[in-house]
């Protein structure tokens, strides 16, 4: 808060609807008509139709890698260390998780690449997808920032505790304050079905949310004060093949689920239109929760 005010007025308010509302007024940045894009790994999209269904819903499912980029980017993952946020200086492959896990007193949830996802070039090349801004500066109503990538393993465990769940942001809704407007690409980069830990999330609840949602301190909600509000098929869960890509506006209520037989490797882009959260400036929390 002393670094920065603007910081902690966005942390404060930016959790209240009217308050998103009144931002947008203030910073002139009305919902806008994407650009047209040339350079892009995603030919033939509907922009106007994504951005329309990102202010209507939240979330817009259906980018698609090519196999070559997935294939770049799996091997990367395969054959590079991964490393936890409890022991950020010893990284193993992804493939001796179990070993790992042998090791220690409750079984690990998740592992990232942290800085080393730069050094994938397939990662690099594809967060300068036109694609990408074009939407992103549509829906945030400016041109759009780069404000970070994530590039991380989700791993079966059966050794974990509430608090580990908490930690990793599974199995818990909640939406994300990153600042006034960002928006958030995801890609899953193995398949992932039902048992594979899907990312979930409520349709349309980044526009309507009942109040004691709004003025909290918390951003998670157990899921049944969740349902009491909420129709069932509101409740969506995204599962898809490698490669399979969905587009989302992070204050929605969403969560990530634990993985039940198989780990999943995803990789999140993310922008914004300030680097308004000073934690991104701390290369330990640059990445932020899991999704």
């Amino acid at each position: 808060m002393r670094e920065e005010p603007l910081w902690a007025v966005m942390f404060a308010f930016s959790r209240i609807n009217a308050a998103r509302r009144l931002e947008r007024i203030i910073s002139s940045a009305p919902y806008r008509e994407p650009a047209p894009v040339s350079k892009t790994v995603f030919p033939g999209l509907d922009l106007p139709k994504i951005v329309s269904t990102l202010i209507d819903e939240g979330v817009w499912r259906g980018l698609h890698l090519p196999a070559t980029t997935v294939a770049e980017i799996r091997s990367f993952a395969e054959t590079h260390p991964c490393f936890t946020k409890d022991m950020p200086e010893k990284g193993f492959l992804p493939g001796e998780y179990e070993k790992e896990n042998a090791s220690r007193p409750r079984d690990m949830l998740a592992a990232f690449y942290f800085q080393t996802a730069e050094q994938c070039e397939a990662v690099m090349r594809l967060r300068q997808d036109e694609t990408f801004h074009s939407i992103a500066s549509a829906y945030l109503g400016q041109p759009a920032i780069l404000m970070r990538t994530r590039l991380w393993w989700s791993f079966p465990a059966t050794r974990i505790s509430d608090g580990d769940l908490h930690l990793a942001a599974q199995n818990r809704f909640h939406f994300d304050i990153d600042g006034w407007r960002t928006l958030k690409f995801f890609f899953y980069l193995t398949p992932t079905d039902e048992s594979a830990g899907p990312h979930q999330y409520i349709r349309a609840s980044h526009r309507r949310r009942k109040l004691q949602h709004q003025f909290t301190p918390t951003t998670g909600r157990p899921t049944p004060q969740l349902a009491d509000y909420y129709a069932p098929d509101e409740f969506v869960t995204i599962t898809g093949d490698e490669g399979f890509g969905f587009v989302e506006d992070p204050f929605v209520f969403h969560t990530g689920t634990l993985c039940g037989t198989q780990p999943r490797l995803m990789l999140e882009i993310g922008f914004g239109v300030s680097a308004a959260n000073p934690a991104y400036k701390k290369p330990d929390f640059i990445y932020g929760r899991l999704g």
